[in-house]
């Protein structure tokens, strides 16, 4: 009996343990990689902890700098969902690439409409994923 409650908290604390060094795991749903997008599409996703701090980051494959758009508010089942610019207004950025990657708990600050030389470090990063403006 002693060894079976022992044997329990042991796995109860290498688990716990863990989970701590663990990464987040963070996902775009939508848009799905290589669709064509108009200029102010959603990107939705999910999130392992839905505690995170998630952004989203767009990157216009022309140049190499990185916006970071509108912060989403994450629900409690971690899903979240968030709309973003996709290139200039009007018709100019039409037919162009970007690339598209969220991020969970970055860990410098980031606010709406900041230009980023780079991907940010973070606890967890999606996948990347690339769309076309329509």
């Amino acid at each position: 009996m002693f060894s079976r409650i022992f044997l329990t908290a042991v796995i109860l604390l290498l688990s716990i343990s863990n989970l701590s060094g663990q990464q987040l795991n963070l996902n775009i749903i939508e848009p799905h990689d290589k669709a064509k997008v108009p200029e102010r599409p959603f990107v939705e996703g999910t999130v392992s902890n839905p505690n995170a701090e998630v952004w989203v980051v767009v990157h216009p494959m022309m140049v190499s700098d990185y916006w970071v758009q509108a912060k989403p508010t994450v629900k409690r089942e971690g899903t979240w969902r968030v709309k973003i610019h996709v290139g200039r207004p009007g018709t100019i950025d039409i037919g162009e690439e970007y690339e598209i990657v969220a991020f969970a708990n970055p860990k410098d600050k980031l606010k709406e409409g900041l230009k980023l030389p780079g991907w940010p470090d973070s606890e967890g990063k999606s996948q990347v994923v690339e769309v076309t403006r329509e």
